[in-house]
């Protein structure tokens, strides 16, 4: 059943417009769908709607929720955030977005590094990468994603349970979690790896270091591997 995403509150028997026009278009244009056919919509709150075209053209795509379907394909026991230096091509964001989306991580936070190659990155284009992979995935939560920031900044934060950060020095990393809503956070440097004045400063501030693997991984593949790791 094809899945729409609505950005904002939805409710049973109140019909709701979808504002993104490229879902208007990818239903009337692409998958043609016609006045009373039957849908999915979600809005990233962690629910997900069975909902009726009421009318669908290519400026109008209107829907009205009748039920609330039962789900179980998020993460409760443990929220995962992904910090990782801004990669070198916008394409390697999105296509890791994209993954950390279906793995089921709740938040995603760009860092600027002393290593960062392009730091000026624009990460904006993420959230429509984010979403089309939600919808395609049948995740019901939305992934935050942060505005860039660089590491000094956010090093101290302390709204998490754990913290850890990639290290090829580091110890294998072995999570399990059983307290409810555990907030985890895990620290991925650029090519190259933190220097050692980061790796300093992620320690002082509670950063456990972490190998993920015998081998060296790119960035990317090393946030991809995290999470999965937890997420499991």
């Amino acid at each position: 059943m094809s899945t729409f995403y609505f950005e904002g509150p939805i409710e049973i028997n109140k019909i709701i417009h979808m504002k993104d026009a490229s879902e208007t278009r990818h239903a009337f244009t692409s998958l043609r769908k016609k006045e009373n056919e039957i849908i999915e919509i979600i809005n990233g709150s962690g629910e997900k709607f069975q909902a009726k075209i009421v009318e669908c053209s290519s400026r109008i795509f209107s829907v009205l929720p009748i039920e609330i379907i039962e789900t179980d394909v998020e993460y409760d026991d443990v929220q995962v955030s992904i910090a990782i230096a801004v990669l070198n091509k916008s394409s390697k964001m999105k296509l890791l977005i994209e993954k950390l989306t279906e793995i089921g991580i709740r938040e995603f936070i760009p860092l600027i590094t002393e290593r960062t190659s392009f730091p000026k990155a624009k990460t904006e284009s993420l959230q429509a990468s984010m979403i089309s992979a939600l919808k395609q995935c049948g995740g019901t939560k939305k992934v935050e994603i942060i505005s860039q920031v660089e590491l000094k900044e956010f090093v101290g934060s302390e709204e998490f349970d754990e913290k850890y950060f990639a290290d090829i020095d580091g110890k294998i990393l072995s999570v399990d979690y059983t307290e409810k809503n555990s907030k985890l956070l895990i620290t991925i440097g650029p090519e190259g790896g933190f220097t050692e004045k980061e790796k300093k400063l992620l320690i002082q501030n509670n950063f456990k270091p972490i190998r993920l693997s015998k081998r060296i991984l790119r960035a990317e593949t090393a946030a991809i591997v995290a999470a999965s790791r937890v997420l499991n």
